[in-house]
């Protein structure tokens, strides 16, 4: 498959004065899906074969980095965390300090579409990207068209949570040092234990993706403190119930990390939303899932 060429830059949010890097692909006057990146990923987790499906639909794409990730800028303060008290926190009903909430990047993506001037993009947000997506819509539904979830949430602590495998290999266990073959391992296990079952992924194919992210910007840091943004900010309930843009919720049947449940949560509470449970799906991208997706986001949208 022919390499998309994706144009780059670095804009201000209007919002939040965040430098955010994005990049963008497809034709000018096409409609615009704006991907939202989900829980320490790159703009470039969105993969080409992924991409492609999606022009070939006839979209134009925009992505971009969240804020601690990628090139987009750190946020400004950085309070120590702690993720296995800040779990058992949420667990118990009770707050945490955070350097920043979900509702921080969702002000960063409102800003981004008004600096770059987009026009009513669809949202397409995965797993935490779906929970910003939500908030954007909620707070700022004059701005976008519709709005797809993939493997996201409401992230109420009510919701079941990962399963001891993925708790144990996502958030326990840590790469055997900062060099870029150990965290290439460690991001193998990872993807090995919240993947897709009917379609497993594959290790050399995972560590090449990872390598070229290390070597685009490697930020252990910033995935720290998105984890506990993620952790600390609890359900986003309150908001998901204001969403009234047209909503497509997307997620496994067998995903480990976010149950189903948790998009079934979204799509009862979002009237008029439509769901799709797909069989073999885990929480992650597959390639061979790529036209699924890109017929369910079309029709959607269309």
């Amino acid at each position: 498959m022919t390499t998309i060429q994706w144009t780059a830059g670095k804009v201000k949010s209007t919002t939040t004065g965040l430098n955010m890097a994005w990049e963008a692909t497809g034709q000018e006057n096409a409609p615009t899906i704006l991907l939202v990146a989900g829980l320490g990923c790159q703009l470039t987790m969105w993969h080409d074969n992924f991409c492609q499906a999606l022009l070939d639909q006839g979209y134009r794409l925009v992505r971009f980095d969240n804020r601690d990730i990628g090139l987009t800028d750190d946020h400004p303060t950085h309070i120590q965390v702690n993720i296995p008290a800040t779990f058992l926190r949420a667990k118990l009903g009770l707050s945490t300090p955070t350097n920043y909430q979900i509702e921080t990047m969702a002000d960063d993506t409102i800003g981004l579409i008004d600096a770059l001037g987009l026009n009513r993009p669809h949202l397409l947000g995965i797993s935490m990207g779906g929970m910003i997506s939500q908030i954007v819509a909620a707070k700022a539904p004059e701005k976008i068209g519709k709005l797809i979830t993939l493997m996201s949430s409401t992230n109420s602590p009510k919701l079941p949570g990962p399963t001891p495998n993925v708790m144990l290999n996502m958030f326990i266990k840590k790469p055997k040092s900062q060099h870029v073959e150990h965290v290439a391992e460690h991001v193998e296990r990872v993807f090995t234990a919240i993947g897709s079952p009917g379609y497993p992924p594959i290790g050399s194919q995972i560590r090449e993706r990872v390598k070229a992210s290390y070597a685009r910007a490697y930020r252990p840091a910033g995935v720290l403190r998105q984890t506990h943004c993620v952790v600390a900010t609890g359900s986003i309930e309150k908001f998901t119930k204001q969403i009234k843009v047209p909503t497509c919720v997307i997620h496994g049947m067998e995903d480990p990390l976010l149950k189903k449940e948790c998009s079934e949560r979204i799509a009862k509470l979002v009237p008029g939303s439509k769901l799709h449970l797909i069989k073999g799906l885990g929480h992650d991208l597959p390639e061979a899932l790529s036209p699924v997706f890109a017929e369910i986001v079309h029709a959607h949208i269309s």
